[in-house]
C-alpha cells in the first residue's frame, strides 16, 4: 500500500494516471509537464508504487485552480505529444460542470 504524506489543506490531488505496461516518467518531466498544463504556482507531483509493481501518478495543485478542466486537457495532451498510452482520472473538486 502506498504511503500517503500529509498535505496542506489547500492543496488538492486533481488527476492521477498510470502509464502502460513498460512506460514510466522521470520526476522532472512530469513536474515540468504538469506545471505548463495546471499554469500556476504550487503544483506538486507523486509517483505511488502500489501493490503488484502498479504505479500511479499523482498531480497536485492549489485548491484555487481557477480552470481545472483545461489543465486536465492540456496534460493529456502532453502526455500524447510524449508518446505515453495512459488511463487518467480526475479526482479534484469539479466545480461548474452541467450534464
Amino acid at each position: 500500500m502506498a504511503k500517503h504524506e500529509r498535505q496542506d489543506s489547500s492543496e488538492i490531488r486533481w488527476l492521477s494516471f498510470r502509464l502502460r505496461n513498460g512506460q514510466s516518467i522521470g520526476r522532472a518531466k512530469l513536474q515540468a509537464g504538469w506545471a505548463a498544463a495546471a499554469a500556476v504556482p504550487g503544483i506538486r507531483v507523486r509517483r505511488e508504487d502500489l501493490d503488484a509493481g502498479t504505479v500511479v501518478y499523482a498531480l497536485y495543485g492549489p485548491s484555487s485552480l481557477s480552470a481545472p478542466q483545461a489543465a486536465e486537457m492540456r496534460m493529456r495532451q502532453f502526455l500524447m505529444d510524449e508518446g505515453y498510452t495512459f488511463t487518467m482520472g480526475a479526482l479534484g473538486a469539479r466545480q461548474n460542470i452541467r450534464a
